[in-house]
């Protein structure tokens, strides 16, 4: 019960508050996976390690947002990819492989910028949900405690989306840093992690056949690539 309250009470609060006030959402996000952090394992107010700097790239967004458009497109590649260098600076000298994360990132942004996907689904939910019980098994409880709230944050703005018109598409640097932070931190294998990639793609994939065909698509990808998942990374001798 404390690990879900822990989870799931400040993305509501935030989401809630952005849901009410869009222009806030993304500030409101970063302090919510901040709380979820702190309150998961211990308080700071500067990062000590990589997954400290995950609220800064949802305040990174926030941030770009306060520019026109134009400049902000590009000023918020530049900021949010100084927040993945910073959260996987410690680990670059022995595991250069971990600006991966940065470049597929910059690959599916500059693919969402400059190709928008109609519409707004719902592939950052379930992939976020059904990826964290993955990672809870496959080594770190408070990564999956971040990807929890990650869903919620992202389904309230899914809802915004449906009510007000908001786009997902500044959701896409907090998933692949999250996704990153997993492969390396755990670690967990490529292969698993790029499942988690499976239910946004499909959902983006599917949104010009209308809202149903991708919700379906997403929900349905999820579920199939969580179980993968779960069956790649459950232990031999089960401690859970």
């Amino acid at each position: 019960m404390d690990l879900l309250i822990q989870t799931l009470l400040p993305a509501m609060i935030a989401g809630a508050i952005g849901w009410w006030r869009p222009s806030v959402f993304w500030w409101a996000a970063g302090v919510a996976t901040w709380v979820t952090l702190g309150w998961a394992s211990s308080w700071y107010f500067w990062p000590s390690r990589g997954i400290h700097w995950f609220p800064f790239v949802f305040w990174a967004v926030a941030l770009a947002r306060l520019v026109p458009a134009g400049p902000g497109r590009w000023l918020g590649f530049i900021l949010t990819g100084g927040v993945f260098l910073l959260a996987l600076w410690a680990l670059l000298p022995r595991y250069p492989e971990a600006i991966i994360g940065l470049l597929a990132f910059l690959l599916w942004q500059g693919w969402r910028e400059w190709r928008p996907c109609p519409g707004l689904g719902i592939g950052f939910v379930a992939g976020a949900a059904m990826f964290s019980l993955v990672v809870a098994i496959g080594g770190s409880v408070l990564l999956a405690q971040v990807g929890g709230a990650l869903a919620v944050l992202a389904g309230f703005l899914w809802l915004a989306g449906l009510t007000r018109g908001v786009s997902d598409r500044d959701m896409t640097a907090g998933y692949m840093l999250w996704l990153a932070l997993c492969w390396q931190f755990i670690p967990m294998d490529w292969w698993v992690v790029a499942l988690a990639l499976v239910p946004p793609l499909v959902d983006q994939g599917l949104r010009g056949r209308g809202a149903w065909p991708a919700a379906l698509g997403a929900l349905a990808s999820a579920v199939l690539a969580g179980a993968v998942g779960l069956w790649l990374v459950w232990p031999t001798v089960s401690l859970y």
